[in-house]
């Protein structure tokens, strides 16, 4: 009977341990987002005041509230929605083709060291080619369609995912390849069971950076030319020559959002599949 009541009292204080830990995360938590908030009201409020003190032309630096008025009619118009969703599209499919190309050039290169060995100067030489440059032979070979915009998405985020994922491939020590011949594996099962797990951190390090270039990337396209899509980069586009700096600072607060939850999608995505490499 005395071992019931005591594991009974474990049980509680365990379970009041964890509830206080619980209660203290969500104390902590709420009293960032309180910070943070005030500070974004107070960085909003010091705005309004400096563009009325001073004032500025509206036209070259709008206040908040002009701001807020052009988001609340795009949202309403339904523009921007439609904005956002083309915008995502040409950064989500580019993303996804170019990190798919440079994985497995990564994966051939690291697997073949002669041809690495030949490729690796013209890859230096295409990574240091400015990609905007070469934007409008993208116009040019695809037009002025999504094709264009992928296509430089992809260009910018090939050669950081490329890199990076080699540089995993190539940190596997040589105990862990030793250790790998003596259970005679094969290089398929070396490759998926030592270098890929090594790889792994370098390639999500590479795709923290790339999503939000790809971002850049498809509204500096939409920027060069859009035909008939509309686009975020189109919206400012329109905006700058009607030498509306609400409507751009509107767009930009959104390209802001979306970069700062497209990043926090990858940062889910990297505790998730490397949690087995964060200690315990």
């Amino acid at each position: 009977m005395a071992m019931t009541d005591d594991k009974a009292g474990a049980t509680a204080a365990i379970a009041a341990t964890l509830a206080g830990l619980r209660n203290s995360r969500l104390a902590t938590i709420t009293r960032v987002v309180t910070i943070k908030t005030l500070q974004l009201l107070g960085g909003i409020l010091a705005w309004e005041l400096l563009v009325r003190g001073l004032d500025v032309d509206p036209r070259i630096v709008p206040g908040p509230a002009a701001v807020l008025e052009s988001l609340w009619a795009l949202t309403v118009s339904g523009i921007l929605i439609g904005a956002i969703w083309i915008t995502l599209q040409e950064t989500v499919i580019g993303f996804a083709i170019g990190a798919i190309l440079g994985i497995a050039l990564a994966v051939i290169l690291s697997e073949i060291p002669v041809l690495k060995a030949i490729l690796q100067p013209y890859i230096v030489a295409l990574q240091a080619v400015p990609k905007v440059a070469v934007a409008p032979l993208f116009l040019i070979w695809f037009g002025f369609g999504m094709e264009s915009k992928i296509a430089l998405v992809i260009s910018i985020l090939f050669f950081p995912v490329l890199v990076n994922t080699m540089a995993g491939l190539d940190s596997t020590s040589e105990e862990q390849m030793e250790l790998m011949k003596a259970y005679r594996a094969t290089r398929w099962q070396t490759l998926l069971r030592v270098k890929a797990y090594v790889a792994l951190p370098f390639v999500f390090a590479a795709f923290e950076v790339s999503l939000v270039l790809a971002l850049t990337a498809a509204v500096v396209a939409e920027l060069l030319g859009s035909g008939t899509l509309v686009g975020l980069g189109t919206l400012i586009k329109i905006y700058d020559a009607r030498m509306n700096s609400a409507g751009i600072f509107a767009v930009l607060i959104v390209l802001s959002v979306l970069g700062v939850a497209l990043h926090a999608v990858v940062v889910a995505a990297s505790r998730h599949f490397l949690s087995w490499s964060r200690p315990v």
